[in-house]
């Protein structure tokens, strides 16, 4: 498929313009202003090692996790770790474990994939952490959903960096009286070239931004099928992508998010 590019020569875009970032995995913004306070139940955030994540406690899951994977954060595939309790959370918090999930019918959905760690098993680890987990279809966890996750690395084995954020919204159930089942799984991906700097003039973008529906029966739906814009995607999610971004930034990774 035809990549589209932006180029961004706004020579505002310096050292002056760049926001002050918690950490290199939020080069796209707090999209829920989430901060670390204990009291900030709903979108409580946890700044890792291998990503950041807005939690939300009332839900039991993330609300977003954002990440950025360049190839060394790829590798062969590890062994794979078990599920287990975040420890980052306050201790009032709703503590999710792996047994919430047990016989529901859902699969224990990454956010982050597993595989955009294989490089680290640290990081690889930071990946089964309850938080980065939400109540995933089967159809869509190993098919149109791993199929994105799949051509975003495809695109960091070619010579980019991916900034990724993901999320979910929305409510059909409960698991156990404890974790809400999501209506929806949505992300946003940016790639740059491997070593650029997301706010440098002249920096070649790629934007794609996709909602999943949460149901079973899409095996055989490619991912493009839902694929959005970001303003699609802010009216639904009731977020703001990019807002910390330089203007002309911004306006441009929206823009292309609108072209196929």
């Amino acid at each position: 498929m035809p990549q589209p590019t932006v180029h961004t020569t706004d020579t505002a875009i310096g050292e002056a313009a760049r926001p002050s970032l918690q950490s290199p995995h939020l080069a796209l913004g707090n999209p829920s202003g989430a901060t670390p306070e204990p009291i900030n139940f709903d979108n409580f955030l946890i700044i890792g090692n291998g990503l950041v994540i807005s939690y939300n406690n009332s839900r039991g899951t993330a609300n977003w996790v954002a990440w950025r994977t360049s190839l060394s954060d790829l590798g062969d595939n590890l062994a794979r770790p078990r599920f287990e309790v975040d420890p980052r959370l306050p201790k009032n918090f709703n503590l999710i474990q792996h047994r919430d999930y047990s016989g529901s019918g859902y699969d224990r959905g990454h956010l982050v994939p597993s595989a955009d760690r294989f490089g680290d098993a640290a990081l690889n680890a930071e990946t089964f952490l309850m938080t980065n987990i939400a109540p995933q279809t089967r159809s869509l966890n190993q098919y149109p959903w791993q199929r994105f996750e799949a051509y975003s690395r495809g695109l960091v084995r070619r010579g980019n960096d991916v900034y990724s954020i993901a999320g979910v919204y929305g409510g059909s159930g409960r698991l156990r009286t404890r974790v809400t089942v999501p209506t929806n799984f949505w992300k946003i991906m940016v790639a740059v070239p491997a070593g650029s700097d997301l706010y440098s003039a002249e920096v070649v973008l790629q934007v794609v931004a996709v909602d999943m529906p949460n149901v079973p029966n899409i095996d055989n739906s490619a991912w493009q099928d839902y694929r959005v814009t970001i303003a699609e995607l802010e009216k639904r999610t009731g977020l703001r992508f990019f807002a910390e971004l330089p203007v002309s930034l911004r306006e441009g990774l929206i823009e292309l998010s609108r072209q196929r």
